[in-house]
């Protein structure tokens, strides 16, 4: 499963107007679909978003490469050049348990770690990654948790 996200996206739609957006989604369909393989199957989700699931999960990598050097060349809009790039987040099903919910939200994980390289990248997802992710986020909400419950049950030791 590949996660794209369109990089900058809405800046597209905030500086050009919703009418290019649109239309330069379509292209990017178009252009998402032409480095698609017999069996591979593409889909918008919503927004800026769009997943592959390939067929035979060969060589995700090599499919990403084909998918971002596609994005190389700019897209031309209403008259206007658009240089456009793409995040992908590839999750492999290493489990026979895992879901489709399972494999699209470890692509999108991938995805947020491949934006954080930068734009036009493409990340794997690890599952140590994600255990370490989960941990953090466990960390963070108990530390919430602990600091409200710290603020609210304070009580101003002056007696005021």
């Amino acid at each position: 499963m590949l996660f794209l996200d369109v990089d900058d996206f809405k800046t597209v739609n905030d500086s050009l107007g919703h009418s290019v957006g649109d239309e330069l989604l379509l292209d990017i369909a178009d252009r998402i679909r032409s480095c698609l393989r017999d069996g591979d199957t593409g889909a918008r989700l919503g927004g800026d978003e769009f997943a592959i699931l390939l067929e035979d999960g060969n060589d995700p990598p090599a499919v990403a490469d084909r998918l971002l050097d596609a994005f190389r060349s700019p897209f031309r809009v209403q008259g206007k050049e658009l240089a456009v790039s793409v995040s992908i987040g590839i999750a492999r099903s290493t489990y026979s348990r895992e879901t489709a919910d399972e494999l699209l939200r470890n692509a999108d994980a991938a995805m947020y770690a491949a934006k954080a390289r930068g734009k036009g990248y493409f990340e794997l997802f690890e599952h140590d990654e994600n255990t370490t992710a989960l941990c953090r986020l466990d960390l963070e909400g108990e530390l919430r948790r602990a600091a409200h419950h710290t603020g609210s049950s304070s009580s101003d030791p002056r007696g005021a």
